[in-house]
């Protein structure tokens, strides 16, 4: 696919830094009541990096064909717009912008395919998103066609407790091989689909990877204490990070629910509640949130399940 390149009729000027910036007073631009988006740079086929007089600020345009041989200004009511990405904080908008010019066009454009593909399935999408998975691309791209390994450990977990990000990063997957040339492995999916899930929750990948290993971790912990080994397929496994997943999400925003079997869990089964209790201590210490008594009883719970399984 040959490489779109910047469209050369409209003037720019070279601010601090780099970035290039509009000029606004240039004396043929028109006047404020035209609502008509300015092309910058076409990333891709569909993709375009635009000037919004209307907002004073570059978005980016997403659309079949858009980004395909422009040659003048695109009405915001062209039928073929799908979305508009705006990047309200400055720092962000400033980052991006170095990044169109250090990134080849094609990845950040594809990148930006993605998560219109994220937006129109779950809804808005956190701006980091838009420099944090292009950055993510670049690197794995780079990576898979110097044949290095995709390394993934966490792939069966994010299979399990997160399908509707796994089945869209699949998606994803089939889009980068039709933009890019290049095929990546069934490990690099769950990392996509993480990445679509920070997007979603408003999180970052290092916040989002950080969370999954505190999953794992806590599995562990609790088939140590009962005495058991877990496999990928084990149906324990699941039932236990189905609920890990669950608790973290309640901790982190703040949230919870009353354990109406808490008093006689502290009082039946005290050894198991010790335990449980130094479990959510150390995910407390990990999440930097309280981990509650009631969520310390579900953990109690889910540890006497799996000992009794094993008498």
């Amino acid at each position: 696919m040959p490489r779109c390149t910047a469209v050369p009729f409209r003037r720019r000027t070279e601010s601090a830094g780099g970035i290039f910036r509009v000029e606004r007073n240039i004396e043929n631009m028109a006047t404020h009541r035209d609502r008509s988006l300015r092309p910058l740079k076409a990333l891709n086929n569909n993709v375009l990096l635009a000037y919004d007089p209307a907002s004073g600020q570059e978005v980016v345009v997403v659309g079949r064909g858009l980004g395909f041989q422009v040659s003048g200004p695109v009405s915001p009511d062209d039928p073929r717009i799908e979305k508009v990405f705006r990047l309200d904080e400055s720092r962000n908008r400033k980052r991006f912008l170095r990044l169109t010019e250090t990134l080849s066009g094609d990845v950040i454009g594809v990148a930006e395919e993605i998560l219109n593909l994220a937006a129109r399935r779950f809804g808005p999408v956190d701006e980091e998103a838009h420099l944090t998975l292009a950055e993510h691309l670049a690197a794995t791209v780079d990576r898979v066609r110097k044949g290095m390994p995709v390394p993934n450990p966490f792939l069966a977990q994010i299979q399990l407790l997160y399908p509707e990000e796994y089945e869209l990063a699949g998606q994803a997957v089939q889009m980068i091989a039709a933009r890019l040339g290049v095929t990546l492995p069934e490990e690099e999916q769950g990392i996509l689909a993480l990445h679509l899930l920070g997007a979603r929750r408003k999180q970052s990948p290092k916040v989002v990877a950080r969370h999954q290993a505190l999953i794992r971790e806590a599995a562990a912990f609790l088939a140590a204490e009962a005495g058991i080994t877990w496999s990928d397929d084990d149906p324990r496994l699941a039932r236990v990070l189905l609920h890990l997943r669950l608790a973290i999400e309640l901790i982190v925003s703040g949230k919870g629910e009353t354990n109406p079997v808490l008093d006689r869990i502290r009082s039946e089964y005290p050894e198991a509640f010790a335990c449980a209790r130094r479990l959510g201590d150390y995910m407390a210490q990990r999440l930097e949130r309280p981990v509650s008594d009631d969520e310390v009883g579900y953990l109690a719970l889910h540890l006497l399940r799996l000992k009794n399984l094993t008498q």
